[in-house]
């Protein structure tokens, strides 16, 4: 506890010279140092958070021995002290001040009291019960201070919704609803700290980094606390918007500063700077920081951790693993030179034998005790992994079975005809959506683990490519041509025709998903060269973003997150092709929409019948290219 104090007492004194306001790219010297301090309040993050659960142990009780007159205003001690450090502690400090008569009798208390529940349970990942709790407040009924408090829980679940949900429907025209909710915030302040970090936070979201960092720098030499935290935050958003990477890196290591100090096991930093710095090769920094931010994943369960957590663990993962086993050669290669320098230097040749080969034994008893290590860590980390993925795709899996369950009980009530059908139609609709997310799930389990098996035989591709686009007539807006467009008539491939199916289709259903008007191409070419069937999807919808096309065939990737699904739809595409020996690759230079070219070679190829070689040698001769047959549905 000596130590403890003494290192609050040093970060304390030294945190403002360390952490000057400048509106230029810190030095590396100066990032090193900010980053050394991070590692030293991580080393003694349990010590923080051990302060807060005892200062909040200590309210509860006082709550339970105060007096009656007393007793709310201790709750709401006992509340500020768990809000982000413990949800279900918290929901409980909240539900016994329901049970209150003054949360009877007054109304703006019941409304502080629901705007609170509202908070924990966005803060927790809840957002369909914050939403439903905000939405049924007047905010026209509140007090001035109450009305306040009102937006900015609007305006944190709103932001966190449309960050990370992607089955919460949100309304199209999302930028002036949030600068509606900036505005009444602004209008509600008065010039204060506060009113400016809501002033710059609002140029950061409406991408005026330059207005932002003006408004709010001065302020951040004399913030404390939550405030400094949240203007460091502000900082670093804006500098990433202006690409200055070391200021980004600088402010985020502050405000994880501040986030660690104050006990809080909410991090709204550590998670970005986990990639900031992965971007920047220190990778076993990320790796230490992503450690740092799964300690915490099960006690505080906040939907948003998980998520960035699932999204940076695999890659970060494999470059620490990689980077670790070049340091281990490294370390490997200099402890060759010193027991050849060691043997030069022995008096006689048996005593340097005796000790190299000593020293030898004992540093591989100790790889291969660390590797052993190594090895339980990161079954631990996969075990944690699999609970985050498991909440992550709960909902995937309980939405339609919620739906089919509803349906059916109401299909023993006496219902016309017409609504039986309906409500047959309902549950077959959110059956094949549960067996399509069940079949993605063991297709990517399976081909991880090369348990996947194929069956190969001879495909017609005029007869798979209609089967494919029948089964997506539902699917086709209106207004949208579609055109098959091969190369030849009466084409074959020998292949896996369910898994060549299921490729075709994925990609057209995309397709179909960001297509509102134009066309829609599926062309199949022959590539002689390498032996090898080329099929083009082509759509004029939205396309992909930039900073989508290097990780769009990645598991769990989207392009947004209010479509519905888990994101595995083009990994098990590339997974597929690449089994059968082809690939499947974007083609980043079409602008109008998006374009994927998926290759499946044939893996054993029949000799060709007389009427498919005349027709080879005719093409042969032809000087122009082959054409095609646009066939628009």
């Amino acid at each position: 506890m000596r130590f403890f104090r003494l290192h609050i007492f040093i970060l304390t004194t030294l945190f403002p010279f360390l952490l000057h306001a400048q509106t230029s790219t810190y030095s590396k010297a100066e990032i090193e140092e900010i980053l050394v301090m991070l590692d030293s309040v991580i080393a003694h993050k349990n010590e923080y958070q051990e302060a807060r659960k005892l200062r909040a142990d200590s309210l509860e009780r006082e709550v339970n021995s105060c007096s009656p007159d007393m007793y709310v205003e201790k709750c709401k001690d006992l509340y500020e002290a768990l809000w982000d450090f413990d949800g279900k502690r918290t929901l409980k400090v909240l539900e016994r001040l329901e049970k209150t008569d003054r949360y009877q009798e007054d109304k703006n208390f019941q409304a502080w009291v629901a705007l609170n529940i509202s908070r924990t349970y966005g803060v927790m990942g809840l957002y369909h019960k914050a939403t439903n709790i905000t939405n049924s407040i007047n905010p026209d009924i509140l007090s001035k201070e109450e009305r306040l408090h009102y937006y900015r829980t609007c305006k944190d679940n709103f932001a966190k919704i449309a960050e990370y949900m992607s089955d919460v429907s949100i309304v199209q025209d999302e930028e002036k609803l949030m600068v509606a909710y900036y505005d009444s915030i602004l209008s509600l302040q008065a010039p204060s700290v506060a009113r400016d970090i809501t002033l710059a936070a609002k140029e950061v979201y409406l991408n005026r980094p330059t207005t932002a960092i003006n408004a709010i720098s001065a302020s951040f030499l004399y913030a404390q606390g939550e405030e400094h935290s949240q203007i460091s935050m502000i900082l670093a958003f804006a500098y990433n918007i202006l690409n200055e990477n070391q200021s980004y890196i600088y402010y985020l290591a502050t405000t994880a500063i501040d986030d660690i100090m104050r006990g809080s096991t909410e991090y709204t930093a550590l998670p970005h700077l986990v990639l900031a710095l992965y971007t920047e090769n220190h990778i076993d920094r990320a790796y230490n920081y992503l450690m740092c931010t799964m300690e915490d994943a099960d006690s505080y369960p906040s939907r948003s951790l998980a998520l960035d957590v699932s999204k940076y663990f695999p890659l970060i993962n494999t470059s620490y693993s990689a980077h670790q086993e070049q340091q281990e050669r490294s370390d490997s290669l200099k402890q060759k030179s010193l027991i050849f320098t060691l043997i030069i230097l022995v008096i006689t040749l048996a005593i340097a034998f005796y000790l190299g080969w000593h020293q030898n034994n004992a540093a591989a008893e100790k790889r291969r005790a660390d590797r052993l290590q190594k090895a339980l860590d990161q079954a631990a980390i996969a075990d944690r992994i699999k609970t985050v993925f498991i909440q992550n795709m709960r909902h995937e899996i309980r939405t339609p079975l919620n739906a089919i369950m509803g349906f059916a009980q109401l299909m023993s009530n006496d219902l016309t005809d017409e609504e039986r059908d309906l409500y047959n139609g309902y549950i077959q609709e959110s059956n094949n959506q549960l067996l399509s997310t069940l079949d993605s799930i063991i297709d990517v389990s399976n081909m991880e683990v090369g348990t996947f098996n194929f069956h190969f035989e001879h495909i017609d591709l005029d007869q798979l490519c209609g089967e494919t686009r029948e089964s997506l007539s539902e699917l086709m807006p209106t207004g949208v041509d579609y055109i098959y467009q091969p190369s030849r008539a009466g084409m074959r491939l020998y292949s896996d025709r369910k898994r060549v199916g299921q490729v075709l289709y994925n990609l057209l259903s995309n397709a179909c998903k960001n297509t509102i008007s134009g066309s829609i191409t599926l062309s199949a070419t022959f590539l002689p060269a390498k032996d090898s069937i080329q099929f083009i999807v082509t759509d004029t919808g939205r396309g992909i973003p930039a900073d989508k096309t290097d990780v769009i065939f990645e598991h769990f990737e989207k392009l947004d997150h209010y479509s519905p699904g888990l994101g595995l739809g083009l990994y098990v595409c590339r997974l597929i092709a690449r089994a059968l020996g082809g690939d499947i690759i974007l083609d980043t230079t079409y602008t109008t929409g998006a374009r994927f070219i998926f290759t499946v070679p044939n893996n054993s190829v029949p000799l060709p019948n007389k009427e498919e070689e005349k027709a080879n040698s005719n093409e042969k001769k032809k000087d122009s290219a082959p054409s095609f047959s646009n066939t628009p549905v």
